[in-house]
């Protein structure tokens, strides 16, 4: 799972790196040296996030044990993590709107980014219950959502659109992959150990 989520790191970053400044993309595609560097380069740089990605999901699968084990209920555990999530949802916008607003920016410009991110976790925290329980939505959502913001906490503090598009992208697509395989990959441990 860890070579694959490298390179499901690295290729979302060259192909959301050709959508979203494809004249960039296309400077560089003029000889066939500059490309391969180019493209290197983008691997490279989605293998990074991919690795912040994977330490950000171990580092998730712990806390949500521990946070189990600590309030001996499921159910509180998952109220614990909806306020977190409305938490982060308003934090991405105030704090952001706070520091990078101009004065004629509204805070509804700063509210595309975080409902955006949040549609999307909900596809796939949905799509993850399908796949198995129901009680597996919320950490899944709060993964997708609260996890992956604190993940790209860099890009986030620069406020340059490109970077936080590849840097969001990136690290999202990676806690998908792992989020959806994990299920896959305990189940065959199970089976085979029985």
């Amino acid at each position: 799972m860890f070579v694959t989520t490298l390179l499901v790191g690295g290729l979302t970053v060259l192909a959301a790196s050709a959508l979203i400044n494809w004249e960039g993309f296309q400077a560089i595609t003029s000889s066939v040296e500059e490309f391969l560097a180019g493209a290197i380069f983008l691997l490279a740089v989605g293998m990074t996030f991919s690795a912040i990605s994977q330490m950000g999901f171990f580092a998730y699968l712990l806390v949500n044990r521990l946070a189990l084990g600590l309030f001996k209920s499921k159910k509180v555990w998952h109220y614990v993590q909806i306020v977190l999530i409305l938490f982060t949802f308003f934090d991405l916008v105030y704090f952001r709107y706070i520091a990078f607003a101009t004065p004629r920016e509204t805070w509804l410009n700063y509210m595309i980014l975080p409902t955006v991110l949040f549609i999307a976790s909900l596809v796939f925290a949905y799509i993850k219950m399908r796949q198995t329980t129901e009680a597996a939505f919320i950490p899944a959502l709060f993964l997708l959502f609260v996890v992956t913001t604190i993940e790209a906490v860099p890009a986030l503090v620069t406020n340059d659109s490109v970077w936080v598009i590849l840097m969001l992208s990136a690290i999202f697509v990676c806690n998908v992959w792992q989020l959806l395989w994990l299920h896959r990959l305990t189940t065959d441990d199970k089976k085979k150990s029985a």
